[in-house]
């Protein structure tokens, strides 16, 4: 969308700027802007604006009224003009010309999207048609120019734009048929075929729906009803396509049944992979093969597709400098091949804008571009979008922003009809539960496990599985977490997760540290710090090497790992998903270390989220209540009783919490600060 400006004519006319619907005044202003929009960017005389406004009963002022009404649509116009940097409404002769990008317009966007479908299915893609043809018709909210009927010229348009709809629908049914639909087509195939009784190609499909359904007795007695309602309507026996398709059901062509799969190849592959098993490491086997095709054959769209797939579930998938500069070179490049009007582009931009962000820890172009597909109407761009932007948003400034990116998600799933939808959302849903301490996140887990026990789906079956692992910590059974850690590893090197290794570190340094046995994490830790599969923007392991290194004594290596992460401000640290992790080491290892100046910036850092659990990445480990550091770094600072109050409140948010593990250790630490007054 360009700059947020959205020109609606399939439905009520609307002009939104930023999603809000601006007033365009009585009615004859509105049709003199839609006649102006349906000139294709091209010059409209005024002799032809009064003529299509008043016909042949113009009044003898009329060519004045015109400019007069001109003059204040660019009044009613000016937040649009705002938006798109410039005047909208030009002064060119014979007449006036609007100065509109053509995606602008929303039925510009879906003869696009039609036509891309259409030619999808063509070329034997019938899983992409689909795609495209239902972004295409989601743009539709009523009848185009509906309240300008009496305009012939829109009259005219209005007529054209319902039958291209009624193909893009009659395309997206045949689509949906070769990628192997029947029983849930009949419904809406029998409603088709009552309003329009002499569309032929909709009783070819729902005869085929029925057969597929296993009701070809009904499938036969509706080509009797065809064929009546042809002689009677039209006087005519019904086309060879229809007459064809009756003889195979009658002969019970097994051909006729619904194909194991719409497409075959490297991309189809790499689509069951990603979107149908949450299979990550698989599926980017099969997108690098459909890339190098696709880049050998210079075939813009399939390239885009691929790099779509490479992008994968998450952002930031790929990890080292040579991966994450060649993800972003090469989307730039699918982007480039496909231009800015192709359905692919704002997919394209959703990852971008994800990636850059995400590196940058910051959110204000993804959230920009999540913007765009929500006008878009494009429910695959925008499920899309709405995950990469809530991965985006994961510190924890975001957490109320987070459950409603989640939410609406879940809800976007049901028009985009991918199941992978619709489980990234209840992940996300479950990991901002516990990540804001919610008393129904277990309930929302269990609702997570049920869904993947009717269809496993790898990617988030790592995530529930290692939320479990958290669990059992906060239970206090550690040999069990331990077991359960080392088999959520393996499965995150299965499935080919880049924190395969980095949660089963945290998972290792939340149990050793409630076992009072951290300074064994020590090695694991010094390799950590400095692994290529750690997220550009986690310091959490500093922190924890800081910590251990101050709990066995080792002061060089405690300060060393501390100055690193201090720099010239604590401040300056990214507020990513394993932030309140990192300042919880932080506290305790300027605590052990006597730094009481590192300790009162920590205390004032995390001072706003001390109600929240300190919990690392998609809460897969938990180090209980942030009142917890905030008392450790009380202390550090001399304010015994400051941090006696912090630790007694963390006792009992651990205990709503039942993280049992963290209740000892502020026991502990309680009795230390009381202590400490005396």
């Amino acid at each position: 969308m360009s700059h947020g400006v959205d020109f609606r004519v399939l439905g009520p006319f609307e002009v939104a700027v930023g999603g809000k619907v601006l007033d365009l005044g009585g009615p004859q202003l509105r049709a003199l802007l839609v006649l102006l929009g349906i000139g294709g960017g091209r010059a409209v005389s005024v002799a032809a604006l009064v003529g299509q406004l008043w016909g042949p009963h113009a009044p003898h002022d009329a060519d004045r009224t015109v400019r007069t009404y001109v003059s204040r649509l660019r009044k009613y116009l000016r937040p649009a003009e705002e938006a798109l940097g410039g005047d909208l409404i030009v002064t060119r002769a014979p007449g006036y010309l609007l100065r509109l990008e053509p995606e602008v317009i929303d039925a510009v966007r879906f003869e696009g999207l039609a036509a891309a479908g259409r030619q999808a299915l063509d070329a034997g893609q019938p899983a992409v048609a689909a795609e495209r043809l239902v972004a295409a018709l989601n743009l539709w909210r009523g009848p185009a120019y509906d309240e300008f009927s009496d305009i012939a010229s829109l009259d005219a348009e209005s007529i054209r734009l319902a039958q291209l709809r009624q193909n893009a629908v009659e395309d997206r049914i045949a689509a949906n048929l070769a990628t192997g639909g029947g029983r849930e087509l009949v419904a809406e195939l029998e409603a088709l075929t009552t309003a329009h009784p002499g569309y032929e190609r909709l009783w070819e499909q729902l005869m085929l729906a029925l057969y597929r359904a296993g009701r070809q007795a009904d499938a036969l007695r509706t080509f009797q009803r065809a064929r009546l309602l042809l002689l009677e309507e039209s006087g005519v026996e019904p086309s060879l396509a229809l007459t064809v398709i009756h003889r195979r059901i009658l002969a019970q062509d097994k051909e006729l049944l619904a194909p194991e799969t719409g497409e075959t190849g490297p991309f189809a592959a790499g689509e069951d992979a990603l979107l149908g098993k949450g299979d990550l490491r698989t599926s980017r086997q099969h997108f690098e093969a459909a890339y190098d095709l696709a880049k050998q054959a210079g075939d813009g769209e399939s390239l885009a597709r691929a790099m779509l797939g490479l992008s994968g579930l998450w952002v930031h998938e790929h990890r080292t400098a040579t991966g994450i500069h060649q993800m972003q070179a090469r989307l730039r490049n699918a982007l480039s091949a496909v231009g800015s009007e192709s359905p692919l582009a704002l997919r394209l931009r959703v990852r971008l804008a994800g990636e850059v962000d995400y590196r940058e820890s910051r959110h204000s172009e993804i959230l920009a571009v999540l913007e765009e597909t929500r006008l878009a109407n494009d429910p695959v761009a925008h499920a899309e979008a709405l995950s990469v932007a809530h991965h985006c948003l994961l510190g924890p400034d975001h957490g109320q922003l987070r459950q409603t990116l989640a939410r609406e998600l879940i809800g976007e799933s049901a028009r985009t009809g991918r199941r992978g939808d619709h489980l990234m959302g209840l992940v996300w849903h479950t990991v901002d539960l516990f990540l804001a301490g919610h008393p129904h996140a277990e309930r929302r887990l269990g609702e997570l496990r049920q869904a993947l026990a009717e269809d496993d789906f790898l990617a988030a079956h790592f995530v529930a599985n290692a939320l479990e692992v958290m669990l059992t910590i906060r239970a206090g059974r550690f040999d069990e977490a331990e077991k359960q850690a080392q088999a959520c590893a393996e499965l995150g090197e299965t499935v080919g997760d880049a924190d395969a290794m980095g949660w089963y570190g945290a998972h290792l340094v939340a149990i050793r540290w409630y076992q009072g046995r951290l300074e064994e994490v020590l090695p694991l830790l010094d390799q950590l710090v400095h692994s290529s599969t750690l997220s550009t923007v986690d310091n959490s392991y500093f922190a924890a090497r800081a910590a251990a290194a101050a709990v066995v004594g080792d002061q060089r290596k405690a300060a060393s790992s501390l100055a690193r992460l201090v720099g010239s401000d604590l401040a300056e640290l990214p507020r990513s998903s394993t932030w309140m992790v990192t300042m919880n080491g932080v506290a305790e290892a300027a605590y052990r270390l006597g730094d009481a100046d590192t300790a009162a910036r920590a205390y004032e850092l995390l001072r706003p989220f001390a109600d929240l659990p300190v919990m690392a990445s998609l809460a897969v480990a938990c180090f209980g209540s942030a009142h917890y550091p905030l008392g450790v770094a009380a202390m550090a600072m001399g304010a015994p009783e400051r941090a006696a109050r912090h630790l007694r409140t963390a006792i009992q948010h651990n205990l709503a919490l039942a993280h049992w593990p963290a209740v000892a250790v502020c026991q502990e630490r309680y009795a230390e600060a009381t202590a400490l007054q005396r």
